[in-house]
């Protein structure tokens, strides 16, 4: 019986057609696992122009660009992208909490605590310490359920000043 060897030893641009063919497919799927794989076999595809290695090296340097390339800026992407969606998720479908700091007209008097302030063309409830009159003039400081708190900031209305 003949023994036969099977040799298997890929080229440089075998590699950097795989790595541009897993970016590719990253397009199409979600996640961004293939591009980290794709980066890697482009990268080793270079370096393959340079240095002639063996299958099973050309495997190892494989991993080890895809570790290299994968862990670092993946733990940086996520980090970053996990305290952008923490802050974009809290104003996510509240509209009261991106009034805070606005200045608002009062349009029913705050009679014991309550009245009522009308922005763009919506009337909110607001609650304030101290009773208001209509046409006061106040800011939003802070929401508690669908309540605006506010305090006053002047008694004269300035047209410019609030939002309508």
């Amino acid at each position: 019986m003949e023994y036969v060897s099977l040799r298997i030893n890929p080229e440089a641009w075998h590699w950097t057609a795989l790595g541009l063919l897993l970016m590719a497919l990253e397009i199409v799927l979600p996640g961004s696992l293939l591009l980290w794989f794709g980066f890697s076999g482009v990268v080793l595809g270079f370096f393959l122009l340079l240095i002639d290695v063996t299958f099973s090296y050309q495997i190892a340097l494989f991993s080890l660009f895809a570790l290299l390339s994968y862990w670092p800026i993946r733990f940086f992407t996520t980090d970053h992208q996990q305290s952008n969606d923490w802050a974009a998720a809290a104003d996510l479908n509240q509209r009261a909490y991106s009034l805070i700091g606005h200045r608002v007209s009062v349009s029913e008097a705050v009679i014991n605590g309550f009245g009522a302030a009308k922005v763009s063309d919506l009337r909110w409830q607001i609650a304030c310490e101290e009773n208001l009159e209509v046409g006061s003039l106040v800011e939003v400081v802070s929401v508690i359920g669908i309540t605006l708190q506010v305090r006053r900031t002047s008694s004269i209305i300035d047209e410019a000043s609030f939002t309508r």
